[in-house]
């Protein structure tokens, strides 16, 4: 063979190794996710616009304040019959009158006004509604950015589940085969009955269905955290860095911390309180200081020029609207008598949430304990099942039961460490605090 092919082939073969060897790709951690969640999550995104808007509201209410500066300007043109057929004196001798049109006349008249309010009672206490229910927003806010980090936690978390039971389901699927095969060869040396075998190959059957279920959940659970993440809904696997944490044993944490949702109910309560107070006090009068500067300019035939102001307090009171003030009161009573009702079952929601927080923790971190006690037991009793068949002194019906034994108490011992992890994490999220202390094991 010639150089020249040699180092052909040598070529094209480093082109193929580069086409496949597959790209690397940066695995996810948690603490990115939570990062990514930050700027893409839709329910953060419209807890913000919410505050935004009541911001927004509240800045609209400085005019209560502030003045209202405006120029206008007007061309005018006007026909009278005053303009019509005026009788004018002539300079002849003898003087005489004479009947002369000054019509249409045509003009502009330029102005700036300023109107300060001096007080507005129903504003102000608007203003102040409009503040607290800022107030409201943003804490609502800050507990939405708490309860995502538990969700995208849990999201995450879940797909780790679902990565360790298929690969359970496939050990499980590894431990089937290699029974079947014992089945098989046994038989064929008459050691084991055709029943032996066909039972080993239902098991089989069974559990490569199994982890077909369950490869089809964790793309589920991929795919959920692709969406609340805004990544693209792509069939490909997401690399995860981070594992499943050993759960937290249940310890006390000081339950006086505020919680973020129960402070915005209290100060959604009081906004509607205040906006009452603003609605009643439409009884009272609005008093402003109002200062205006004109120009005039009169064209042809009248050619007047001139300017002039104004300074003036205006006090004006509405006596009757037709009862909408009547109406809005009403209105407004209801929606403070509605915030109250809502506070009171946000109370009640949160101390039931907090009590079920506490078992829930209790009771994961025992199931979690007695899913590790019964994991190790079964693998005992697979192994002894196993050797008891291998030498002629167990079934297969025995053998089968205990690796299906073994193949269920890994899947509860993984879902007792998650449901572990996840009860802790909602403890402390329950009680006002970051939900990940509770990974780092320390105490707020």
């Amino acid at each position: 063979m010639s150089k020249k092919g040699t180092l052909l082939r040598l070529t094209w073969v480093l082109i193929l190794s580069a086409l496949l060897v597959p790209t690397s790709v940066s695995a996810l951690s948690l603490e990115e996710a939570l990062d990514i969640s930050r700027k893409q999550a839709i329910t953060l995104q419209s807890l913000a616009a919410e505050t935004q808007k009541a911001e927004a509201a509240h800045r609209q209410t400085a005019q209560v304040y502030l003045p209202t500066i405006s120029a206008d300007a007007t061309w005018l043109r006007a026909d009278s019959s005053y303009l019509t057929g005026v009788p004018v004196p002539t300079l002849a001798l003898p003087p005489t009158l004479e009947r002369r049109d000054f019509g249409p006349a045509e003009g502009t008249l330029t102005g700036i006004q300023i109107v300060q309010p001096l007080f507005n009672a129903d504003a102000i206490q608007s203003r102040q509604s409009a503040a607290l229910n800022v107030d409201a927003r943003r804490h609502a806010e800050q507990w939405g950015h708490q309860a995502i980090r538990l969700e995208v936690s849990r999201r995450y978390f879940t797909l780790i589940r679902e990565q360790q039971r298929v690969q359970a389901l496939q050990t499980a699927q590894q431990a089937a085969q290699a029974t079947a095969r014992l089945a098989h060869a046994n038989y064929r040396e008459g050691l084991a009955s055709r029943l032996d075998t066909e039972q080993a190959d239902a098991e089989l059957a069974a559990i490569q269905a199994r982890v077909a279920q369950a490869r089809a959940k964790k793309q589920q659970a991929q795919l959920t955290l692709k969406k609340l993440l805004g990544m693209p809904s792509s069939q490909d696997d997401v690399a995860l860095s981070s594992e499943l944490p050993t759960p937290p044993p249940p310890t006390e944490i000081d339950a006086a911390q505020e919680r973020r949702d129960l402070r915005a109910s209290e100060l959604a309560a009081e906004a509607a309180s205040s906006n009452v107070k603003a609605s009643q006090a439409e009884w009272l009068p609005n008093l402003n200081l109002i200062a205006r500067q004109q120009w005039i300019d009169g064209e042809a035939p009248l050619n007047t020029h001139g300017d002039g102001w104004l300074l003036a307090v205006n006090l004006q009171w509405t006596l009757f609207d037709g009862l909408g003030r009547e109406g809005r009161i009403d209105e407004s009573q209801a929606k403070a008598r509605q915030a109250r009702v809502e506070l009171d079952d946000t109370r009640r929601r949160i101390k039931l949430e907090q009590a079920l927080a506490v078992s829930h923790w209790e009771a994961g971190w025992a199931g979690w304990h007695a899913a590790l006690t019964a994991e190790e037991a079964a693998q005992r009793a697979t192994r002894l099942a196993k050797r008891r068949y291998e030498e002629g002194l167990g079934s297969m019906t025995e053998l089968l039961t205990t690796q299906a034994r073994l193949e269920r108490e890994r899947l509860a011992l993984i879902n007792a460490r998650y449901q572990g992890v996840l009860a802790g994490m909602n403890y402390y999220l329950q009680h006002g605090y970051d939900p990940l202390l509770a990974l780092e094991d320390k105490r707020p």
